[in-house]
């Protein structure tokens, strides 16, 4: 298939899947804005909440190799946090958990609810915003886009009448089939907010990641 042929496809199942990805976009930016809402007004459970994962940010295990054996290469980062947002934080979160047609909403509902607890109190430079929000723009889309294809899986094998057959087996081979060209835009989203982070990184300005923000 040529890049062209592979786009059409991919713009085609996006067309398909056009309210659903709606509707990860607004729940995205719902909770979002709750989460935010919610810390400056100070609920205790929820500043219990950012402290605990502004703790646990520092320690986590895919952050490591960022300041540790890919310290010294800007393309290894690179290919590595586009890598890892790729196959876990896309494929096998919103994507594979799809089968469970729910599990991707969820997820969905706690990332945007946990980005907008942590920068609650975060003071961005004019600098700091660029990297945040191009980051979250571009790493959430792309997850919309495969929480998309993992919920229209899982509705497929229970309304199989979706993708026009009385089986639930070849709704779910259609639903993976259509699907699967999506990822041609989730990959090019990705590595795109991936070059976009790392040389934000590189040049001092901080670290974001979809678990939030490092200084």
């Amino acid at each position: 298939m040529s890049m062209k042929n592979a786009f059409d496809a991919a713009t085609l199942a996006a067309a398909k899947r056009k309210n659903l990805i709606t509707f990860f976009v607004l729940t995205h930016l719902a909770f979002l804005a709750l989460g935010q809402w919610m810390a400056l007004a100070g609920y205790p459970v929820v500043i219990e909440l950012r402290t605990k994962q502004l703790e646990m940010i520092q320690d986590l295990p895919y952050l490591k190799p960022l300041t540790g054996v890919l310290a010294d290469s800007l393309a290894l980062k690179i290919l590595y946090t586009f890598a890892f947002n790729l196959v876990v934080g896309a494929f096998l979160s919103t994507t594979v958990s799809g089968v469970v047609f729910f599990l991707p909403y969820l997820i969905a509902v706690w990332r945007g609810f946990i980005i907008g607890v942590l920068i609650s109190d975060f003071s961005l430079t004019p600098g700091m915003a660029a990297m945040f929000y191009g980051t979250f723009i571009l790493e959430f889309g792309a997850y919309c886009l495969s929480s998309a294809v993992g919920t229209d899986i899982g509705l497929s094998l229970i309304i199989p009448e979706r993708k026009g057959t009385d089986s639930r087996k070849k709704a779910f081979l259609e639903a993976f089939r259509e699907g699967r060209h999506l990822y041609i835009f989730i990959a090019v989203i990705l590595f795109s907010a991936a070059i976009w982070e790392i040389c934000w990184i590189e040049y001092g300005g901080g670290l974001v990641t979809s678990g939030g923000l490092i200084k």
